[in-house]
């Protein structure tokens, strides 16, 4: 018979096909393994297994049937050995040319049927049915639309396998439970489910979050599952993928963890994806302006969000001033900013606003005036006057010196003292001479020379009982002397007596004629004017004084004692 010649074909090269089919089936990679359980005397083991393998542009899938039978027997009442049915579809090349078709859901359900109905007539059959495994072979060809040469592959198996039974004379009932069909099930199930992407998937060194396959479009702030696998967190995701690093969001900075890609939820300062550095608050939004940091205070510059790299004077983002320096720390103590020192306060980092002597960061003290300025030259300061070195700054002490055209002395604290009676009432009018100039415009020298003049160097009558300088006529916060007093009429001159204003020192004298001066409106010319000369001049034109040698008068004072040097300390 036609079957008995493959058969015998089979049996000559027995060996050679066995090892064929075992190199076929290590090419494949996939082998499934299902025991089978003959009657008590013979026991058979019949491997079957179908793979689905994707092509590399993942739209097809071939599918191969391959089985290889491996018999095993034992000593029985039985006289035959066991037979095994072997089906192979090798990678030859029909099939390795068959169309690339995908196995859907459907075909899979096919291959299931058929191979359930295989299973159940080898049971109840004496020997493996020829029919059936031909049946089944061309099922699994047909759903999964495999090149007909599998077909005739598979007969041509299927008759060696019937040939080979029938000679053997085997009459053991073999109980073949066909599994190949629930992995071909398995394997298209795995595909398909694999092909649609859902909840985060890593990729391109980031996560990116899919809904059946798909990416939400835009930028949004989300609360999906976390990508830890516990819990729902808050992500900002663009088009599907979690960004991290400093991400701007409604108007303002985040930073978002690279490792957690959640926003940072605490203090810190941290390197952005493009390598700079910034200050993260506890809310994640980036920082501006002054930071605390590790205990001191940073500036961060509120367009670039960077810790200025120079020193620079700032104002805060609450409106106020600070000294930040090249390193972006916020400066307390003695700083130096174009040309002048200022002082700023240690505990509020603020400029000082008030006149004080105060200590500096490495010990030294120093005299800090209203503008936050440090002084130097002659300061007063609770009724004394001190001296401060104009190069170091430093309060002179146990030393005698002339400065400004005033012979002084210091003792071992500093206070100061002239030398002499003309030096020890210029001394008591310094300061006040120089604050006429800023409060009211009035030059320093000349408030000095008019003193002189018109006092006798502070000996006067009026000088010694009213501290007036001046003789300006009226009251001072009510307190006022009547004294006698030379005018001059048609006649002549004559003596009446008056009210003059009483002060309590010298120093209010002084400031009181600048205002004098400064509000009556003849004199408005002279306020201001930074030429002694002019000044003079125009006292004597205005009115001040009678007499025609006044403005010469005061110019050789000025000259005499050096006095145009006050007009220079005032900043004139």
């Amino acid at each position: 018979m036609e079957s008995k010649k493959h058969y015998k074909l089979y049996k000559s090269g027995k060996q050679w096909k066995t090892l064929a089919i075992t190199a076929a089936v290590a090419v494949a990679g996939v082998v499934s393994l299902n025991n089978v359980t003959a009657n008590a005397d013979v026991t058979s083991s019949a491997v079957a297994t179908v793979a689905v393998a994707q092509t590399s542009s993942a739209s097809s899938v071939v599918l191969e049937s391959s089985t290889s039978a491996v018999a095993t027997s034992s000593t029985s009442e039985a006289s035959a050995a066991a037979s095994s049915a072997v089906v192979s579809s090798s990678a030859s090349s029909s099939v390795t040319s068959a169309t690339s078709s995908v196995v859907d859901a459907a075909s899979a359900s096919t291959v299931a049927s058929s191979a359930d109905t295989a299973a159940t007539s080898a049971t109840s059959s004496s020997e493996v049915s020829v029919t059936s495994a031909s049946s089944e072979v061309s099922t699994v060809s047909d759903s999964s639309s495999v090149a007909t040469s599998t077909t005739s592959l598979t007969s041509q198996s299927t008759e060696s396998a019937t040939s080979d039974s029938a000679d053997s004379s085997a009459t053991s009932t073999q109980d073949s439970s066909v599994t190949s069909a629930e992995v071909v099930t398995r394997e298209v199930a795995a595909v398909a489910t694999s092909s649609t992407k859902n909840g985060w998937v890593s990729e391109n060194g980031t996560y990116t979050y899919y809904t059946n396959g798909k990416v939400a479009s835009g930028e949004n702030y989300s609360y999906l599952p976390s990508i830890s696998g516990t819990g729902y967190n808050w992500y900002l995701v663009k088009d599907g993928v979690a960004l991290s690093g400093v991400q701007k969001w409604y108007g303002s900075y985040y930073y978002f963890d690279p490792t957690t890609y959640l926003k940072l939820d605490h203090q810190d300062y941290v390197k952005s994806q493009w390598g700079d550095w910034y200050m993260v608050g506890s809310d994640g939004i980036v920082q501006s302006g002054v930071q605390k940091w590790y205990g001191k205070y940073y500036y961060f510059d509120p367009v670039t969000y960077l810790k200025l790299d120079h020193q620079d004077y700032v104002k805060s983002q609450w409106g106020l001033w600070y000294m930040v320096g090249s390193d972006g720390i916020v400066q307390s103590g003695v700083q130096k900013w174009y040309g002048k020192y200022y002082y700023f306060d240690p505990v509020t980092y603020l400029k000082l606003d008030h006149q004080d002597y105060v200590k500096s960061q490495w010990g030294d003290w120093y005299m800090v005036g209203s503008d936050g300025i440090v002084q130097s030259g002659l300061v007063q300061w609770y009724g004394h006057y001190y001296y401060f070195n104009p190069v170091t700054y430093l309060k002179a002490t146990n030393t005698t010196f002339s400065y400004n055209g005033i012979s002084l002395t210091a003792d071992n604290t500093g206070i100061i003292t002239g030398t002499t009676t003309s030096s020890q009432f210029l001394l008591k009018i310094y300061q006040a001479t120089l604050d006429g100039w800023k409060e009211y415009g009035v030059l320093p020298s000349v408030t000095a020379a008019q003193a002189i003049l018109e006092s006798g160097w502070g000996q006067s009558a009026l000088a010694t009982e009213a501290n007036n300088l001046f003789g300006i006529k009226g009251s001072y916060n009510g307190q006022y002397v009547i004294m006698s007093t030379a005018e001059y009429g048609s006649g002549g001159y004559y003596y009446v007596n008056a009210e003059f204003r009483k002060y309590p020192s010298f120093y209010e004298s002084v400031v009181d004629h600048g205002y004098f001066l400064y509000s009556n409106s003849r004199y408005s010319n002279l306020l201001h004017q930074t030429s002694y000369a002019t000044v003079t001049s125009l006292l004597q034109s205005d009115g001040y004084a009678t007499s025609p040698t006044y403005a010469s008068s005061l110019n050789n004072v000025i000259t005499t004692y050096g006095l145009q040097s006050w007009d220079t300390a005032a900043g004139v």
